[in-house]
């Protein structure tokens, strides 16, 4: 019996998946077991699972149940039936962006089991030896030097920076209309860290490093949170540690576009 057809059995259900690009899959449709329309999200982690399960506690009341079948862990939301934001960013949405991070960095609190990073050189360096494609290995490895003769100021304000949970994937496809409130979604990669860290994606993909969204952004986000600020250096390396995710999903999973940002990162960093 495959996934979904189990699924519907034990939630009585009629769910049909959502075609997107993921390691995880996602499904939707109407539980008899809960007499409601529910979104079923499942994981390969038990921890991801678990992140998104207590961060959507703090967050809202959609949590319905979490379990495991054939070691995979699935979680089961209310449908809120969220709606996309617009692709074409101005300033004001860039600063409703800022604000909605904000209040996310300081409405939700450290947890039991949160994953922190640490050792970060080390992992780091480890990780792009596991790199198939011997071009960026190969660059990544070069820029790693460049940052290690600095690794004790970088680890010293990385720590005293890294109290707050981040959402860990912030996006467009992240954030979404619901009940005409903007707000975000997806909460597996929460993790504890320093807040700058949750702009760079959304810097370099999103917002194509347009200067304009970017200040729009940050004083959207300072009327939540001022405290966001981090010594440059440290600021390029966590850039570059972002790089290194994104050539690590793009191995995993064909993403041109997604490559090219990862690529944007490493020459900015390299300027």
């Amino acid at each position: 019996m495959i996934l979904i057809e189990k699924l519907n059995q034990k939630l009585q259900s009629n769910l049909k998946p959502i075609d997107h690009e993921s390691l995880n899959k996602t499904f939707i449709g109407y539980s008899n077991l809960y007499h409601e329309s529910v979104f079923v999200k499942q994981f390969a982690k038990e921890q991801g699972c678990y992140t998104e399960e207590i961060v959507t506690k703090q967050m809202n009341d959609r949590m319905i149940t979490t379990f495991s079948i054939d070691n995979k862990y699935i979680l089961v939301l209310k449908d809120v039936e969220p709606r996309d934001i617009s692709s074409i960013i101005d300033q004001n949405l860039a600063f409703k962006m800022g604000q909605v991070l904000g209040k996310f960095h300081m409405q939700i609190k450290p947890f039991p089991k949160i994953k922190i990073v640490r050792n970060q050189f080390d992992d780091y360096l480890s990780e792009i030896d596991t790199f198939q494609d011997s071009f960026y290995r190969n660059q990544l490895k070069k820029v790693a030097k460049k940052f290690m003769t600095h690794k004790n100021e970088i680890q010293k304000d990385l720590k005293n920076n890294s109290h707050f949970v981040l959402h860990g994937d912030v996006g467009i496809r992240n954030y979404k209309y619901i009940g005409g409130k903007l707000t975000l979604i997806d909460f597996e990669k929460a993790r504890l860290g320093p807040v700058y860290q949750d702009f760079i994606k959304l810097f370099y993909q999103d917002f194509s490093l347009n200067p304009d969204l970017i200040d729009s952004f940050l004083k959207g986000y300072s009327t939540k949170n001022l405290n966001y600020q981090l010594l440059s250096l440290t600021k390029q390396y966590l850039i570059f540690t972002t790089a290194i995710g994104i050539f690590n999903y793009t191995e995993k999973i064909e993403d041109l576009a997604f490559k090219k940002v990862g690529e944007r990162m490493l020459a900015s960093i390299e300027d």
